[in-house]
């Protein structure tokens, strides 16, 4: 990890690698692979480079033991996005915005197991 990333970086992050769905304004849906998470963002690739700035909403099945997987939505902005030749596709961080309690409580005991 360089400086700059252990400077952005300020919560611990965990994997967690399934799909998700990403939204654009009210009808451009597009399918995401997700990398981590954390209590303030994730990591997610995609095939599009968006802006860092663009909003969007972000939706999956978080697993969560022993209850299973719950349903996770939450508002987020793009923090930064770079092309990786290995995941074939754009690596996004993305910062959470006014995440819900009851989606906050599921990062938080998600990212605690």
């Amino acid at each position: 990890m360089s400086a700059s990333e252990a400077e952005r970086r300020v919560t611990e992050r965990k994997g967690l690698r399934t799909r998700a769905t990403i939204t654009l304004g009210q009808t451009q849906a597009f399918e995401v692979r997700t990398l981590d998470m954390s209590l303030g963002g994730m990591g997610i690739v995609a095939q599009a480079n968006p802006r860092p700035g663009t909003l969007m909403a972000i939706r999956f099945m978080l697993p969560l033991k022993p209850s299973g997987y719950v349903p996770f939505e939450a508002k987020a902005k793009v923090a930064h996005s770079v092309y990786s030749a290995s995941e074939q596709g754009f690596k996004i961080g993305l910062s959470f915005i006014d995440l819900a309690p009851d989606a906050a409580a599921a990062a938080q005991r998600y990212v605690s197991a």
